[in-house]
């Protein structure tokens, strides 16, 4: 076994999507602990506290793959009630639009601003107990976009989907910039790492090297 597979096998990893926008909120823990992060906490954060609540974990952790609502909608909530500081790429604080987030009906009930703790670069690498993660910039889908890499586990946030990629017609998108992040930092992942996108089910680099329409391999 590699030490990427074993890696792989101290982790649980649960994912709660949300009814509205069928955005992924993922909770990874360590299988022989009760120690937990949480990745992209949205609408759906109720439901993701109550996991916490019922199997009594310690959230160590808040991930943020990027600034829009429906990947942060939860976060202030899940700040509050455990105390996880928050990381985040600071590039994306451009996008957060306190005022405007606020007044959406669909946002939890108690959101308010929140401050990064632990602000993220490319390269980063971060503890979880005795592992450890690298953080992977991949601007594109906005300009703060990260994923974040367990050995042959990524969390890719908005940047690459089953088939497709994050959409880039939003404040701080750009096409060129995310089919360069794909092709130049994911598609070099070895091709049995595991995608767990932002949106939908899970998927392989291998598989998206060889049918993501579009962003089709050049290697």
């Amino acid at each position: 076994m590699t030490p990427a597979e074993a890696l792989r096998e101290k982790l649980a990893v649960a994912v709660f999507p949300d009814d509205l926008f069928g955005e992924n909120c993922y909770l990874i823990r360590r299988r022989d602990t009760t120690s937990a992060l949480v990745v992209d906490p949205g609408l759906q954060v109720e439901r993701v506290l109550g996991r916490v609540r019922q199997d009594g974990l310690t959230v160590e952790r808040i991930l943020v793959t990027h600034g829009h609502i429906d990947h942060v909608g939860g976060v202030p909530q899940v700040h509050r009630e455990t105390g996880a500081p928050i990381a985040m790429h600071p590039d994306d604080l451009a996008i957060l639009d306190w005022e405007r987030f606020g007044q959406m009906p669909f946002v939890p009930s108690g959101f308010t601003p929140f401050s990064i703790d632990t602000r993220l670069a490319h390269g980063t690498a971060l503890s979880f107990q005795d592992m450890s993660l690298r953080v992977l910039h991949t601007p594109g889908h906005t300009q703060g976009s990260v994923c974040f890499l367990f050995g042959l586990d990524c969390f890719a946030g908005d940047t690459l989907f089953q088939r497709g990629i994050g959409r880039t017609d939003l404040p701080g998108g750009d096409t060129q910039k995310i089919i360069f992040s794909i092709r130049n930092v994911l598609y070099h992942l070895p091709p049995k790492t595991v995608v767990y996108p932002g949106h939908g089910p899970s998927t392989t680099i291998e598989e998206e090297m060889l049918l993501n329409p579009f962003v089709p391999s050049d290697r």
